[in-house]
């Protein structure tokens, strides 16, 4: 049985993302995320990459919330760019590591004050094995019909799926079932947390499944009201009553933000999502010289 785990590479410097990543695995799908494989016996990896960062913050976003661990190439001479990224390290609250040709005092001065100053320094990504934390969810990316099979979906496990499992489809709610499984075109019975899944399904229509974004265990909490606490970066401004995209587990809601206190907040979100341990807030329309990552919400 396959299990993995979920990596992020992210950089200014996109010819070195790629360079990184193909040290860690092979190019496997190429499109608006890019995502590399390696396969040892039963792990895999799956290494992931914003292809169209830093134009699209969500799809930076949406990468480093489905990871666990984020590989950050610092160049030497940094750019906004670089602040940028590591304020969305420090808002997903990720492990990881900085691969820098600059001294590390250089860069623990430059982060203070964020997480991300305590990532190790080096100078070439790290080989290592893990497993994705069980969330009870099944992030969804695509969805088609296959003749003779039916519809199917891709996306990554988080947490563990057998054949004939019973799943809610978020945001329509609609009750499926897992009809087979694929990984990397092997069919399995089951598969455990970390994984770049293909799902065959029973009971819905392609058209049911073209704005999915979850498949969910029905233990899973869902809500379109968050109450939670807010951290806000210094530079970074909220407005209360604003309209803020909010992101986790790779999914990103449109919602209103209500400031109820200084540090509690209530967010309205325009469809059900998980409530995951933290969400961040994105301002995509934020002014020149304010960040676009505003900080994130911690449910209460």
């Amino acid at each position: 049985m396959y299990y993995g785990n979920v990596v992020t590479v992210i950089s200014s410097d996109k010819e070195k993302s790629k360079l990184i990543a193909e040290n860690l695995g092979k190019l496997h799908e190429n499109e608006k995320i890019q995502i590399y494989y390696r396969k040892k016996e039963n792990y895999i990896r799956s290494v992931l990459i914003p292809r169209d960062y830093p134009e699209k913050i969500l799809d930076a976003a949406e990468a480093i919330t489905l990871s666990s661990y984020c590989i950050f190439y610092l160049p030497t001479t940094p750019s906004w760019i670089d602040g940028e990224i590591a304020l969305l390290i420090s808002a997903n609250n990720c492990k990881g590591e900085i691969i820098s040709d600059l001294p590390a005092e250089n860069i623990k001065k430059l982060f203070k004050g964020l997480p991300i100053e305590n990532f190790p320094v080096v100078n070439s990504p790290s080989d290592f094995e893990e497993k994705e934390k069980d969330k009870g969810i099944i992030y969804i990316d695509k969805a088609f019909v296959v003749k003779g099979v039916g519809v199917v979906v891709t996306g990554f496990s988080y947490t563990t799926v057998k054949v004939h499992d019973k799943l809610k489809a978020i945001p329509i709610g609609k009750d499926v079932e897992i009809k087979s499984i694929q990984v990397l075109d092997e069919d399995q019975e089951e598969v455990e947390p970390g994984i770049r899944i293909g799902f065959a399904l029973r009971n819905v229509k392609e058209d049911e499944m073209k704005d999915t974004f979850l498949l969910i265990k029905n233990e899973i909490k869902i809500s379109k009201t968050i109450k939670g606490k807010i951290f806000t970066f210094p530079w970074s401004t909220i407005n209360d009553q604003g309209n803020y995209h909010f992101v986790s587990n790779g999914v990103s809601v449109m919602g209103k933000l209500k400031m109820i206190d200084n540090a509690t907040v209530e967010i309205s979100l325009n469809d059900e999502i998980p409530i995951s341990e933290r969400f961040l807030v994105i301002d995509v329309n934020a002014k020149q010289g304010k960040p676009r990552i505003v900080g994130y919400i911690t449910p209460i």
